[in-house]
C-alpha cells in the first residue's frame, strides 16, 4: 500500500485557466495556502504525509490529545520514513500545470505503480476534464436518467442546460433572451470565485469588467437561472478505474457571493421551515446519490480520473413551494471541505452538532481567538470523541492571516 503526500493547492482552477507551470495566485490566496497548509490532515493518516513550504507555524500536535491518526509534516524529502523511499503517490488538492513542480524533487520516491495515474503527468486534454464542462455533461445525463425513469427520481430537479457566450459583442443578448435572477459561471473557478450575479436588469454583464476580463481569459462564460436556496449540499466520491464508491454528503454554508464559508456537523442551521421534515431531506439525499453515482458512471469519468469527487448541489424551493433538490450544480474532481467533512465526522461523537469554518483575522488576532475560544469552550468529551467545544484546525500558535476551527454546541 502507498502513502500519500499531500499538498494544499485549493486555488488549483485559477492555476489551470492560467495555463503557466510557474502560475502563482494572488498575494491574499498564497497566504491562504501557506496559512491552511497543514488543514489535509483531515484526509490522511499515520501512514501519509503534508508537504508544507515550512514547518514553523504549521504545527498540527494540538490535535494529538485526542488519539487521531494524524499524518507527518514534511518539506523534503530526507523528512521520509525509510519504508517509504519509493512508496509515495501525490495528493494535491486539486491537480494544474503548476503543482508538478512542487512534486518534482519527490518524483524519485514514488510508488512504482504511480506512472500509470492518468495524471502522473499534465496534459493539456486533462484541463477539459477539470473544467465546469464535466458538470453539464454529468448534468445531461442524470437529465437523460431522470427523465426515463420520473417516479424513481421525484424529488430531484434538474434545470434547462445554460446559454453559453464566446464573444463580447454577444453579452448584450442574455437579457435579452433571460430574465434575472441569473447566475454567470466561468470554466474554471475557485470555491465561488468564478461567479457572477446578475439580480435586476440593473447589473447587465455587457456592463461588467470582471465578466468581460473572465471572456477574454478564459474564452467563454455560463449562464444559468438563479435558484431559490434552501440549503447547500454536496455529494462526495472517490472513483478509480475499477469502481466508484460514494462515501456521503455533506452540508455546507456559502456567502452572498458564492464563496464557501464552513461546513456543518450534523443537521445544519437554517431558517427555512422546508427544511424541517428530515424525512423528506433523507428521501430526497437518497435519490441524488443513486442518481448522481449512475450518470458519473455512464459517463465513464473514472477512467480518466483517479481520486476524490465532490459533487455540490442545492435544496431549493420550486414555483410551487415544495422542496426539491437540485444534485449537480458543478462537479469537483479534487479534494474538497465536503470530502474533508464526510471524513472528519467520523471522528466526532454521533450526536455531536456545529459547524467548522474558515476565516481571516488581523495581525496576533488568530492566536489570541484560539486562546479566548479555548477557555470560553473547552472540548467536552463523550465515549472517546468530542462531543462539544472549540477546535482549531490549524496551529493555534501560529502567526497567521487566516485560520480554520470548529464550534461543537
Amino acid at each position: 500500500m502507498y502513502s500519500r503526500l499531500f499538498f494544499f493547492n485549493p486555488t488549483n482552477e485559477m492555476a489551470i485557466a492560467n495555463g503557466e507551470v510557474s502560475y502563482m495566485p494572488p498575494r491574499h490566496l498564497h497566504h491562504f495556502e501557506m496559512d491552511m497548509a497543514a488543514l489535509p490532515w483531515l484526509l490522511g493518516t499515520e501512514k501519509d504525509y503534508i508537504l508544507v513550504r515550512k514547518k514553523e507555524g504549521n504545527s498540527i500536535q494540538h490535535l494529538e490529545r485526542f488519539n487521531w491518526d494524524l499524518p507527518s509534516l514534511v518539506t523534503s524529502p530526507e523528512d521520509l520514513s525509510s519504508k517509504d523511499q519509493h512508496n509515495l503517490w501525490f495528493s494535491p488538492w486539486g491537480w494544474s500545470p503548476a503543482v508538478y513542480r512542487h512534486f518534482k524533487p519527490w518524483e524519485p520516491f514514488s510508488h512504482p505503480l504511480w506512472s500509470s495515474n492518468p495524471f502522473a503527468n499534465w496534459r493539456k486534454e486533462l484541463a477539459g476534464i477539470l473544467s465546469r464542462e464535466t458538470s453539464y455533461q454529468l448534468l445531461k445525463k442524470i437529465f437523460a436518467i431522470k427523465s426515463a425513469n420520473p417516479s424513481a427520481y421525484s424529488l430531484i430537479t434538474i434545470p434547462d442546460m445554460p446559454m453559453e457566450v464566446y464573444k463580447e459583442e454577444n453579452l448584450t443578448e442574455i437579457l435579452q433572451k433571460q430574465s434575472p435572477p441569473l447566475i454567470v459561471k466561468t470554466p474554471f473557478s475557485a470555491s465561488g470565485r468564478g461567479l457572477f450575479r446578475i439580480r435586476t436588469a440593473e447589473d447587465a454583464p455587457e456592463k461588467s469588467l470582471w465578466v468581460k476580463g473572465m471572456l477574454k481569459r478564459q474564452g467563454k462564460i455560463y449562464i444559468e437561472k438563479m435558484l431559490r436556496k434552501v440549503q447547500d449540499v454536496s455529494f462526495q466520491f472517490y472513483m478509480n478505474p475499477d469502481e466508484i464508491t460514494f462515501l456521503g454528503h455533506n452540508y455546507f454554508y456559502a456567502e452572498a457571493s458564492g464563496q464557501f464559508a464552513g461546513c456543518a456537523i450534523g443537521i445544519p442551521e437554517t431558517s427555512s421551515p422546508l427544511f424541517r421534515d428530515q424525512k423528506l431531506v433523507s428521501e430526497s439525499i437518497e435519490q441524488a446519490s443513486e442518481l448522481l453515482h449512475k450518470g458519473v458512471s455512464a459517463l465513464g469519468l473514472n477512467k480518466h480520473y483517479t481520486g476524490p469527487a465532490g459533487i455540490d448541489g442545492i435544496f431549493t424551493e420550486d414555483t410551487n413551494g415544495k422542496l426539491k433538490l437540485q444534485p449537480c450544480l458543478e462537479i469537483n474532481l479534487r479534494y474538497n471541505m465536503g470530502y474533508a467533512n464526510v471524513l472528519f465526522k467520523q471522528k466526532m461523537h454521533p450526536e455531536a452538532k456545529g459547524k467548522w469554518k474558515t476565516g481571516i483575522f488581523t495581525k496576533e488576532g488568530w492566536r489570541e481567538f484560539c486562546q479566548k475560544e479555548s477557555k470560553k469552550h473547552p472540548v467536552k468529551m463523550l465515549d472517546g470523541k468530542p462531543i462539544s467545544g472549540f477546535i482549531p484546525f490549524v496551529d493555534p500558535e501560529g502567526n497567521k492571516l487566516f485560520g480554520a476551527w470548529l464550534h461543537l454546541r
